[in-house]
């Protein structure tokens, strides 16, 4: 006995509902899994910042140096010696110039020596203080001398005249109660010699603390310096 057919038509449809269903489910079930997001890589160390700066920083100073102390002169021994007072400069009525030094406490020979720009009278055994050694610039005058200076050599004085050009001078020794005076004359200056009167005058103020006195007894009006 056949079954009746739409029995067999619901079986059919059925059967073809199952095995459409299980052919997808199939694949589903057989396919690889979808791949998990990728773990986030661990962050890194964040680099350490530089403290800041700022303003620019200030240098280091420095501490001074010491400055050692100039060694001071050994003070010269005068006793029992000549001692020179003082150089001194004055302008003759005649426009000549006279350079002179007085000695006190005996009576020396003097030694001359020339040389190129330079006239030098060395008193055996006399000396000189300190203050007394200065350079006492001249240049400033109508004449051949631009500066004169007391200069201790051993146990000897020389009395050095620098000149801006050669020129004849003449010295002679002139006895004291006291002791002796050296003095050194020169002729007048010739004019490329002379100085200008403005810078003279200018220079003369400056010096006047310079000013000294030859001996009593010369009658020549003259400035001195």
């Amino acid at each position: 006995m056949r079954p009746p057919r739409h029995l067999s038509l619901s079986f059919s449809l059925s059967l073809s509902l199952a095995l459409g269903l299980a052919a997808p489910l199939a694949l589903a079930q057989g396919a690889p899994a979808a791949p998990k997001a990728a773990a986030s890589a661990p962050a890194k160390p964040a680099a350490p910042q530089k403290a800041a700066t700022g303003a620019a920083q200030a240098p280091r100073k420095r501490a001074p140096r010491a400055r050692k102390p100039k060694p001071k002169e050994a003070p010269v021994d005068l006793t029992g010696r000549p001692v020179a007072t003082f150089p001194g400069f004055r302008m003759l009525p005649t426009g000549g110039s006279r350079v002179f030094v007085q000695i006190h406490g005996g009576k020396v020979d003097v030694a001359e020596s020339k040389a190129a720009g330079r006239l030098v009278y060395r008193m055996k055994g006399a000396g000189a203080i300190q203050t007394n050694r200065f350079p006492l610039v001249t240049s400033f005058f109508a004449t051949p001398v631009t500066q004169v200076q007391l200069v201790d050599q051993g146990n000897d004085l020389d009395m050095v005249i620098d000149l801006r050009a050669q020129t004849d001078a003449t010295y002679r020794v002139v006895e004291t109660d006291q002791g002796i005076v050296l003095q050194v004359d020169f002729p007048p200056s010739l004019p490329e010699q002379r100085a200008p009167t403005q810078a003279e005058e200018q220079r003369k103020r400056a010096v006047r603390s310079t000013i000294s006195q030859e001996p009593a007894g010369s009658d020549e009006s003259s400035s001195e310096l």
